[in-house]
C-alpha cells in the first residue's frame, strides 16, 4: 500500500508517496502543489498491471519498444541508469511524478463477408495513456515490481485514469484536496 504525506518546504507545498517494492526498500516520490494549478493537475495511485495494459493500447506512440517491452528490455534503456540514480536519493530528494495523459481512441474493424460484398464496420472504445514525461521512471518502476505507484495526470482525465487503472478503492488526489492536509 502506498501512503503518502503533505509537508511544506521552502514555501512550497509536496506531497510524498512512499512507493513499496517487492525486494528492495521503498522508494519516494513527490507531487508539486501548486495552488494555481489545483483545478488542473491531479495524483491517482495506478496499479501497475493495469497501467501498462492502458500504455500498451496506445498504438501510434513513438515509445511503442518500452510499452510492448518487459523488465529485460527497460532495463537496457540508455537512461535507466539515471532512474536507478534518482530513486537512491531518498526521502531527501524524492522522484517527481510522471505524467501522462488519458485518452479514449476509437478503433474501427472492417470484416468482409465475401470479397467486398457485406462490409461491417465495428467501432471499440480503447482507452489509453500516452507520456509527456517519464518514462524511464515508469518503467524503473515496473521493472522493479512496484504493485502500484502515483502518477500525474491533467484532469478531468485523471477521473478516467483512475476509473480504467486506479487501485481497487483508490480515489483521485486533487491538489485542492491535498492542499487542506497542509
Amino acid at each position: 500500500m502506498i501512503d503518502c504525506s503533505v509537508s511544506n518546504q521552502d514555501g512550497l507545498a509536496k506531497t510524498i508517496f512512499t512507493v513499496p517494492l517487492m525486494d528492495r526498500d521503498p522508494v519516494y516520490m513527490s507531487f508539486d502543489l501548486r495552488p494555481h494549478m489545483s483545478d488542473t493537475w491531479a495524483a491517482v495511485i495506478v496499479d501497475s498491471t493495469k497501467f501498462l495494459d492502458l500504455w500498451r493500447n496506445e498504438h501510434y506512440s513513438v515509445h511503442r519498444e518500452f510499452s510492448m517491452g518487459n523488465p529485460d528490455i527497460w532495463r537496457h534503456d540508455k537512461k535507466y541508469p539515471d532512474a536507478e540514480i534518482g530513486f537512491q536519493m531518498g526521502l531527501e530528494n524524492p522522484v517527481p511524478l510522471a505524467y501522462v495523459s488519458f485518452k479514449i481512441a476509437i478503433q474501427n474493424s472492417i470484416n468482409y463477408k465475401f470479397l467486398w460484398f457485406g462490409k461491417t464496420i465495428t467501432s471499440e472504445m480503447l482507452p489509453s495513456v500516452g507520456f509527456t514525461n517519464g518514462i524511464t521512471r515508469t518503467i524503473w518502476l515496473l521493472s522493479n515490481e512496484a504493485k502500484s505507484f502515483p502518477i500525474k495526470c491533467e484532469l478531468p482525465g485523471a477521473e478516467e485514469l483512475n476509473k480504467y487503472a486506479g487501485v481497487a478503492g483508490g480515489k483521485v488526489l486533487r491538489i485542492s484536496e491535498l492542499l487542506e492536509n497542509t
